[in-house]
């Protein structure tokens, strides 16, 4: 497995385990599944074996209320037959829907059925026999009502009576009568009882005796048939009722079995789960163990390596920034001097060679911080500017630059205008001039015959753009066609048949890409080998407006006459630099005095006194920053002035640290240097009146104290203690990274500054309370709290030596 990538290994263990996991906690929740089902199923009853055992307890309570009404023969008695007979055949027909999967059992049910069933209906028979039987009541009844009966015999007789006697009776007695009785026949009836004969009666009573005799022998005889039926069905569903019970005893026995037998299973999966999932976990930590002992190996390597390349990187940069530094020293004296030159009256073709000259190192103090900071070519930190200024001027700077290169290695450099091209366009001229310079001057260099051209034509788009399209074309060496991808990246030079060794870097087409995607244009090569190269750019701009262009010329500088009163030292250890200066102050008719070294500026400023310190900051023995301290330590007074190629903020910053008061960097025009000179002085450096005036207007703080002497003296001490709380402030929430409080505690100090007129200080706070507020880099918002604390401390010291 060392072959494989630790990654791999890692995730190759770490599925295996997720698949052991997951497999053997599935078959283990199987296996649980299945042991908890059995037990559930053991714990709930079997509901069908009670309803046997119902049945049969139902039906024997059916048998004795049939047998208790046979003996009674009371109607009422039978009220508990029909509700028995009813739970009987809904119990029946439960049972009979019982889905059972075992056939044995199946049967055992449905022969339980018919036997219940059977049973049933043999006590219905018996109760129906019952029930069908006459009643002999009614003829003994008879029988009795015959014997209490009294037959009797009629005898009719003839009687002679007196009529009045029978009509009147006792009324005639009473009253009395003198007629002669008259005489009236008599019929009487004589009713004589007649015996019964016994014998008839008694043969009645012994036929109904017989009779029913043989109907309860009939039905005694039936009733022991269903009777030895009932009996027999009833121990056959004894036996049922048995058997099921003891298959239900046997199934739980196989249940329990079962979940033994599932429970060791489980037992043995969880076991070679665990020793799997250990032997895994082990592997896994031998992996990983074995790869940290690899990795410290490799890490050391690569700390080793990190280190060699960060001392690379170090090196690329110091001689990139050392590179920078010496070609900005002599390009700074050759643009000074040409610009010196251009200020004598000399002949018209001397003054457009020294032009030439002024304007090409011009141009390379323009580009020479991106052409060698390789990085911030990479970093997209290349800004383009929009100005307005004429195409036309450009492409003739252009090739008045190139053509005396063309003329050495006698070949044509033509420039061809197709068309109109506009007076004015807006966008960044010199990065138009930096990529037509590089292109013809690639041509010129590749070319041996022939002739270099640039050829221009200019569309205009909609909403006043202008499609800028320049083909350089060439009769050089030409590009084979595999090595044109090639050609715009970074480092690259392509090899040549002819053996030919050209000079470069390598460097230029890549920037030349790189300047035209940033002004949203592209490029296109064409290129056959040995016949030529054609490379046409196209840029948009915006039309501009040709009242707007600055030209470019060499103004005479006003020199202010304070100058001349002024003494001045200049501390550089570069010759070139310092016969610059040198020339620049003789003509300003200034004192100045010169070091070579760091050393030697100490000496001078701590013997003498100048008014101004222009300090380079790489020098010799000691730099120009150990220099500025020790001199600011002995003499806190002292202008010193950083004069550097650098453009590091970080060096910026440590210039402001040290104390410095401004920064000029390499190369400088004379203007350049008079403004950066008058910045100084115009704030009040050179004198202390002027200080007063200039950094902070205290007649404006009188009239709001109403030239009340011990208010004003409060109100300096209030303010001296306001803007002194604020820097610490703001270094304090520098320190934590804290934009919001910053810009807060700007805009508080800001106001108090309008009270004393203390403009300088309130466009410092300012800045800084702008910066805040857009979240700038770190280093520009230290560098601004840099200059916020030499105005704080200018003031300080105005306002401590007069009103404090």
């Amino acid at each position: 497995m060392s072959k494989y990538k630790i990654e791999i290994q890692v995730t190759l263990i770490a599925i295996i385990i997720g698949a052991a996991v997951f497999t053997t906690g599935y078959y283990a929740h199987k296996s649980l599944t299945k042991i908890v089902n059995t037990i559930n199923k053991d714990i709930r009853p079997d509901n069908r074996i009670f309803i046997m055992k119902d049945i049969s307890n139902e039906l024997v309570a059916l048998e004795n209320n049939v047998r208790l009404y046979n003996l009674t023969k009371n109607r009422s008695d039978l009220k508990l037959y029909d509700t028995l007979q009813n739970q009987i055949i809904n119990n029946i027909q439960y049972l009979s829907g019982f889905a059972i999967t075992n056939r044995d059992d199946q049967i055992l049910t449905d022969s339980l059925v018919n036997l219940s069933t059977e049973k049933l209906e043999i006590w219905q028979d018996i109760l129906n026999l019952h029930l069908s039987v006459k009643k002999t009541a009614p003829t003994f009844t008879e029988i009795f009502s015959k014997l209490e009966e009294q037959k009797m015999d009629t005898i009719i007789g003839q009687t002679e009576i007196e009529t009045d006697t029978v009509k009147k009776g006792f009324f005639k007695k009473i009253f009395g009568s003198k007629k002669p009785p008259e005489t009236t026949t008599v019929y009487d009836t004589t009713i004589v009882k007649r015996a019964i004969e016994k014998d008839s009666i008694r043969q009645e009573i012994q036929n109904l005796q017989t009779e029913m005799e043989q109907e309860d022998m009939r039905i005694n005889t039936i009733e022991s048939r269903l009777i030895e039926k009932n009996i027999v069905v009833t121990k056959k569903i004894n036996l049922l009722i048995a058997e099921a019970e003891k298959r239900e005893t046997r199934n739980l026995e196989a249940k329990t079995d079962e979940a033994d037998a599932l429970a060791k299973l489980t037992y043995k999966q969880l076991a070679v789960f665990s020793i799997v999932t250990v032997a895994l976990v082990l592997i896994a930590l031998f992996v990983l163990f074995n790869y940290l002992r690899k990795s410290r190996s490799y890490q050391e390597a690569l700390k080793r390596a990190k280190a060699e390349a960060e001392n690379l990187a170090k090196a690329k940069e110091q001689f990139a920034s050392n590179v920078s530094h010496e070609m900005r020293t002599p390009v700074n004296a050759i643009y000074g001097l040409a610009e010196q030159l251009l200020h004598q009256k000399t002949d018209d073709h001397i003054n457009e060679q020294i032009s030439v000259i002024a304007r090409s190192a011009s141009h390379l103090k323009n580009i020479i911080n991106d052409t060698l900071d390789f990085s911030k070519i990479q970093s997209k930190k290349l800004k383009i500017d929009s100005v307005h200024f004429s195409p036309d001027e450009v492409f003739t700077e252009v090739t008045k630059l190139q053509r005396n290169e063309a003329t050495k290695k006698g070949i044509a450099l033509n420039f061809e205008v197709e068309g109109e091209i506009p007076e004015a366009l807006i966008g960044d001229p010199m990065r138009l001039k930096q990529i037509l310079i590089n292109l013809i001057g690639n041509s010129i260099k590749f070319t041996e015959q022939g002739y270099v051209a640039l050829h221009v034509k200019s569309m205009k788009k909609k909403y006043m753009m202008h499609h800028l399209e320049m083909t350089v074309s060439d009769t050089g060496i030409g590009i084979p066609k595999e090595n044109l991808s090639h050609i715009f990246d970074e480092f690259v030079q392509l090899d040549n048949d002819s053996g030919k060794k050209y000079s470069g870097t390598g460097l230029g087409l890549s920037i030349v890409k790189k300047l035209v995607e940033l002004q949203k244009g592209y490029i296109d090569v064409k290129s056959e080998l040995g016949v030529g190269t054609e490379v046409k750019i196209t840029i948009p701009y915006p039309e501009g407006k040709k009242e707007k262009i600055k030209e470019p010329v060499f103004e005479l500088v006003a020199v202010p006459e304070m100058f001349r009163n002024l003494k001045f030292l200049v501390a550089d250890d570069e010759e070139f630099n310092r016969f610059l200066i040198k020339a620049i102050f003789k003509k300003w008719g200034v004192n100045y005095k010169e070091a070579i070294n760091g050393e030697e500026a100490i000496k001078a400023a701590l013997s003498e006194d100048f008014d101004l310190v222009l300090m380079d900051i790489r020098m010799p023995v000691k730099n120009g920053l150990e220099a500025t301290r020790e001199i600011l330590a002995n003499k806190p007074n002292t202008k010193i002035i950083a004069v550097t190629a650098t453009n590091d903020n970080v060096d910026q910053n440590s210039c402001f640290e040290a104390g410095m008061k401004g920064f000029l960097q390499k190369p400088f025009s004379e203007m350049e240097l008079v403004n950066k000179i008058n910045s100084i002085f115009e704030n009040g450096l050179g004198t202390e009146q002027k200080k007063k005036t200039a950094k902070i207007n205290m007649e404006e703080a009188k009239r709001l104290a109403n030239d009340d002497e011990s208010f004003l003296k409060e109100m300096t001490e209030l303010f001296v203690k306001s803007i002194n709380n604020g820097l610490a402030d703001i270094q304090h929430f520098v320190s934590d990274n804290d934009y919001e409080n910053i810009a807060e505690i700007c805009h508080k100090m800001a106001s108090p500054c309008k009270h004393f007129h203390a403009t300088d200080l309130y466009n410092t706070i300012k800045k800084l309370e702008e910066s805040a507020k857009n979240k700038a880099k770190w280093e520009v918002i230290k560098s601004n709290v840099a200059e916020l604390e030499i105005e704080i401390n200018e003031v300080n010291q105005l306002l401590s030596q007069s009103y404090v």
